[in-house]
């Protein structure tokens, strides 16, 4: 059996990366012995949700899981899981089941100085509010007659600052404290990805990220260990 893995991200760049993430992660496992197929969903984003998050709960200290945005967050989330599995299935032309997986990625555009910032608690509300959401999609597939056995299994993944740290971590390069656009520029020598061309992301990226570099990538990253421990079940 094929297991089918969905990716969502901001662009085309972040799936590309996450996709090669992932692959990574499976190969590095007993699931060498696993058929699987990544899927890039290229029509969903949850970018702009999250930078109206954190623009109102940062402005005003605010970080409830019942205030109105966070409220608003987890709709958002479970909205677009809804639509992704729609696109999914259609992309696949068959249903899916609990052997899949929909992997939710976003970047936060904002930067850590240093490790221990991941634990903040505007950090915190923002994942916590992923995961709120995620469970309201599993209420409404529950609530539509759906059972476990035809439902994927989904993770949800936000990068400070960027989808980027996945390639600096497997190239060694000091992330913590660099923005988006830094980032970017130390990387591909550009700002604009759009410029970037397939072989160009692929020498200055892509190569970058092997089943050897995931060691790296779990030790420099905080928010990579969850979906790297989760995936080492399959």
């Amino acid at each position: 059996m094929t297991r089918n893995i969905g990716i969502i991200g901001d662009g085309a760049t972040d799936l590309e990366i996450f996709s090669k993430t992932v692959e990574c992660i499976l190969l590095n496992n007993t699931s060498r012995l696993l058929d699987f197929k990544c899927t890039k969903l290229t029509q969903r984003s949850l970018h702009n949700s999250v930078e109206h998050y954190l623009r109102h709960t940062t402005r005003e200290n605010e970080y409830s899981l019942v205030s109105r945005y966070a409220q608003e967050l987890q709709k958002d989330v479970a909205d677009l899981l809804l639509g992704a599995l729609t696109d999914f299935e259609k992309i696949l032309g068959i249903g899916l089941c609990n052997h899949d997986i929909l992997l939710l990625t976003t970047d936060a555009e904002r930067s850590f100085s240093k490790p221990e910032d991941y634990f903040q608690n505007w950090r915190l509300s923002l994942s916590k509010n992923l995961e709120v959401g995620i469970e309201k999609f599993y209420t409404t597939m529950a609530m539509r007659g759906y059972t476990p056995s035809y439902l994927p299994f989904v993770i949800s993944l936000v990068s400070f600052p960027s989808t980027e740290v996945f390639v600096a971590a497997a190239k060694n390069i000091k992330h913590f404290g660099k923005k988006p656009l830094e980032l970017k520029q130390l990387l591909y020598g550009m700002t604009n990805l759009y410029h970037l061309d397939e072989n160009e992301l692929k020498e200055k990226a892509l190569d970058f990220i092997t089943p050897d570099s995931i060691d790296n990538i779990f030790q420099s990253i905080p928010e990579s260990r969850l979906l790297i421990q989760t995936l080492s079940l399959i």
